[in-house]
């Protein structure tokens, strides 16, 4: 059958199922692709000429191991919580899996019977986590490999909307998975701090950002994203005082997201129930349960500005917007809300911005800053800068493992020059590629 299976046609795959039905032709194979929608899979696979199309149902091992079956690497874009069920399946196939997505609990307890059934499972191989792992990686080895000691390192990532299209009050719109932006912050910032652990928890994350300037691109909100504590064993950075990994938006956006936090509105715990014809007010309501939800809203939020602007997305002209469902979660009315309110237009541009800040002392004890940045703007709301970044990686990981050039096996992140060097090479000639500066201290 064929070599290689993407799971999962959406925002992500194109530039994916582009480079591989390219590399495919070169190679003379053909790949396979599924997704439970038939829909998306004819728009996502039109013009390629290599790819062959698959349906699937189901979300459980079995299920996926009818379709997994006779490919040799499996690419997940499926949401994050399904690879588990995906890796069961991989281990049953005896086909070795790649993913974007952050290495979770559940995918650690299968690293013994991946490394025992010869095959490698990579995680983190997208953006971030992704190219900001091996580009990381291969500065810090420049660094150490040169005799220098690294102090503090600092690392920062946003997919955004290019500045012609920012047009909303939040500065966003939608170029990835929306379900991650309703979520994204969750458990708060773990970093560490002149030598110790601080945290920032979610209740605080979007009202106390840190302002970042990207040369170029311009100033960003920053907040730590997840916990940055356990990079420092991954990158080799034992004794480093301080070790950050970031989130980059557009100034403005925290303190109207933070309006949502505050609220109560991406919560996941909480059901909530409303008759049908049901309204955004009768929402704001849930919350707010005041004679005057509106008023009560505004007093709560203090800041007349930023409460306006997130009423007005509760509004579709003079009306109050239409719930798209009568039950869920407040994040999943929420999530409704931004794919209504944020969507990237058929001619918009997006825009991805990443930045790498090192302090070290080289070999003769002087104090250097090295500053690394990428930005890159999609083309269009179909070819967008994030499905390029996101794609590429995986598509390139996926055809070092075709050709056997990668030796690692078990459960694996892009740490190894193996595997970040000939890929960030290749990204390079790609038009994904960092611009650097090391100036004195």
């Amino acid at each position: 059958m064929n070599p290689i299976l993407i799971l999962g046609a959406g925002r992500s795959s194109v530039s994916l199922l582009n480079y591989l039905d390219k590399l495919a032709s070169l190679e003379k194979f053909r790949f396979s692709v599924a997704d439970a929608d038939p829909k998306n899979l004819a728009i996502r696979t039109v013009g390629l000429h290599f790819a062959d199309s698959m349906k699937f149902e189901g979300n459980g091992p079995e299920d996926f191991l009818k379709i997994i079956q006779g490919h040799k690497i499996v690419i997940s874009l499926l949401p994050p919580p399904i690879h588990p069920q995906v890796a069961k399946a991989c281990l049953l196939a005896k086909a070795n899996l790649i993913t974007a997505s952050y290495e979770s609990d559940e995918m650690r307890l299968l690293a013994e019977d991946v490394k025992d059934s010869g095959l490698v499972f990579f995680n983190e191989c997208g953006l971030d986590p992704g190219i900001d792992h091996m580009s990381a990686m291969e500065m810090i080895e420049e660094i150490q490999e040169a005799g220098g000691r690294i102090e503090r390192f600092h690392s920062y990532c946003g997919g955004l909307v290019a500045d012609e299209f920012d047009d909303n009050p939040f500065r966003y719109k939608i170029s990835w998975n929306p379900r991650n932006v309703v979520l994204a912050g969750k458990t708060g910032g773990l970093y560490l701090e002149n030598g110790r652990e601080s945290f920032l928890p979610y209740q605080r994350l979007f009202s106390e950002t840190e302002t970042i300037s990207i040369t170029g691109w311009g100033e960003f909100e920053a907040y730590p994203n997840r916990d940055s504590v356990p990079y420092k064993k991954f990158y080799g950075l034992e004794g480093i005082l301080d070790l950050k990994r970031g989130t980059l938006r557009k100034p403005g956006f925290s303190a109207r997201w933070d309006v949502f936090v505050r609220s109560g509105m991406t919560d996941e715990l909480v059901e909530l129930a409303y008759p049908e014809g049901s309204s955004y007010d009768d929402f704001l309501r849930t919350f707010f349960s005041s004679f005057d939800s509106k008023a009560a809203f505004r007093k709560f939020i203090g800041r007349e500005k930023v409460a306006s602007d997130v009423l007005a997305m509760f509004q579709n002209g003079t009306e109050s917007r239409m719930l798209k469902r009568t039950k869920g979660k407040p994040a999943d009315f929420l999530l409704d809300l931004i794919v209504d309110c944020w969507p990237l237009g058929g001619k918009d541009e997006d825009l991805v911005v990443m930045l790498h800040d090192f302090y070290f002392f080289d070999k003769n004890g002087d104090k250097s800053r090295t500053i690394a940045s990428l930005g890159l703007k999609g083309e269009d709301s179909l070819h967008t800068a994030m499905a390029k970044t996101v794609g590429l990686p995986l598509g390139i990981v996926s055809k070092l493992l075709l050709k056997g050039a990668i030796s690692q096996k078990g459960l694996a992140l892009p740490l190894n020059s193996e595997v970040y060097k000939p890929v960030l090479e290749e990204l390079s000639t790609l038009g994904v590629q960092f611009q650097k500066t090391t100036m004195p201290l």
